[in-house]
């Protein structure tokens, strides 16, 4: 990170307060929540966090969920009376936060190696875990799920998400043509190494994103947000919708990321010319690999040698050198991680690598899910990625429920995007809580269109009940 914050980035977070008081109460409570919501995942500064004595620190990501979720319930409570929260919600969040206070009790001894000191853990750090589990996971969710109750309501997130793609592409093109520095310019710093930044004799954009790879990430989901809305002739914008989907994949293409890029490749003709149902497969088998990667890659399944030579061959010596690498990295963490399997080693990066004599850090954790696994064990990690797909699983058995073939595309869509969200958590981190919101979006508008569905079946059948009373009352 370069620079210091300047005065205008802490600034902002204080600015966040009212402007969500104000957009809650502006528009309808989906268009507020997701305008909102993407307001403050594409514009408010990374890397600023406000740490106060006894509290777990406050960043982008807590702050942004927190102030919607306290507007909305100020001005839209009724609406989480109503929200169905799922048995498999319940569970997850169980695991999740029931898990964090055993991983604090079995991690109460400290770790000395070389010249490192680790403090064991305190009950004060139950407290944080459990807090920082409910902003970053939990309040995406139950957000999603309460604000989002129908295939109307689903159509507005995604036509902000798809709006929300369109502005920020002009922040893209100017940094891919100035270099990334948009996020220096306006809050005095940049948010992750310049050298990152350079791919391929180009840039790739960050903007007020955490790195590139988050930014690439969004705007492949976008493409297929876009490409979902054409499917279902809606069209918010003047120019036909799959325009604005070719448009989003072109910035996508230049944005210089590979693994964004190769989702959209397979995703895209998925949603234009393959059924609902074969969708869902797809978004089942990503999520499902999340859950069985950890467990092969134990195993020695996984053909580390083969999948090497392929990167070799298609992207060179460079990007087979770092994937190496990640591989030794993901082995040598694995083995600690299974070292206290079921709850963990903790907080303080006790669960990472150090050198025996000099005490200096030597692993690196890129993917979430062995940072997730070493942090919090299985039960951790079944609990924050439990909650993250099970709307996937449920769409898998259910779908056929969803009446008209619209809602199926829409919703199919959506499985699409949380199961890419889902599968990225392997080569990459949890960089927002982006995944969270879509996953309680699908889950709560799946369960309203299916509860719209029904109410209006009874009232045909209430109908059609009253008009053969009407017509026995008929006198001869």
């Amino acid at each position: 990170m370069g620079g210091e914050p300047n005065i205008l980035s802490y600034l902002v977070f204080f600015l966040w307060v009212p402007f969500c008081f104000w957009g809650m109460r502006r528009w309808p409570p989906a268009k507020a929540t997701a305008i909102l919501f993407f307001a403050g995942l594409l514009f408010l500064p990374e890397r600023v966090s406000f740490k106060l004595p006894g509290v777990p620190k406050f960043d982008k990501p807590a702050i942004i969920i927190l102030w919607i979720f306290v507007a909305l319930l100020v001005f839209h409570r009724q609406r989480f009376r109503t929200a169905p929260f799922s048995w498999q919600f319940k569970w997850c969040a169980g695991l999740m936060l029931g898990g964090a206070v055993f991983t604090v009790l079995l991690n109460g001894d400290p770790i000395s190696i070389g010249s490192s000191y680790i403090p064991g853990h305190q009950p004060y750090d139950a407290v944080h875990i459990v807090v920082r589990s409910t902003l970053v996971s939990i309040l995406p969710f139950v957000v999603g799920v309460t604000m989002f109750r129908s295939g109307s309501e689903l159509r507005v997130l995604l036509r902000v998400f798809v709006s929300a793609a369109l502005v920020y592409s002009v922040l893209q093109i100017i940094e891919m043509v100035m270099s990334p520095q948009m996020h220096r310019w306006v809050y005095g710093f940049s948010q992750a190494a310049f050298m990152h930044t350079m791919r391929g004799g180009g840039y790739r954009p960050m903007v007020f994103m955490v790195n590139g790879l988050a930014l690439a990430l969004f705007t492949s989901l976008a493409t297929i947000a876009a490409a979902a809305l054409y499917k279902v002739g809606d069209r918010p914008f003047r120019v036909p919708t799959v325009w604005v989907a070719g448009y989003l994949w072109l910035i996508l293409f230049a944005s210089r990321s590979i693994a964004a890029l190769l989702y959209s490749i397979v995703a895209l003709p998925m949603v234009f010319f393959t059924s609902p149902k074969r969708q869902v497969w797809l978004a089942t088998a990503l999520a499902a690999t999340l859950f069985v990667y950890p467990a092969a890659r134990a195993q020695g399944l996984i053909p580390i040698d083969d999948i090497n030579a392929i990167v070799l061959e298609q992207f060179g010596v460079d990007k087979v050198g770092s994937l190496t690498v990640r591989f030794e990295n993901e082995a040598a963490l694995l083995e600690r991680a299974a070292e206290r399997l079921w709850f963990g080693w903790g907080r303080y990066c006790r669960a990472c690598l150090y050198d025996p004599w000099s005490g200096d850090l030597m692993s690196i954790r890129d993917g979430a899910w062995i940072g997730a696994l070493g942090d919090f064990g299985l039960v951790g990690f079944l609990g924050r990625f439990g909650l993250l797909v099970f709307p996937i699983f449920v769409l898998f058995r259910r779908l056929g429920s969803a009446p008209t073939k619209n809602d199926r595309r829409l919703l199919a869509a959506m499985t699409l995007m949380l199961g890419w969200s889902a599968f990225d958590l392997i080569p990459n981190g949890n960089f927002n809580q982006l995944a969270m919101v879509l996953s309680g979006a699908l889950y709560g508008s799946f369960i309203g269109i299916l509860q719209e569905a029904n109410a209006v079946r009874r009232r045909n059948q209430i109908e059609r009940i009253q008009a053969a009373q009407r017509v026995r009352e008929v006198p001869a």
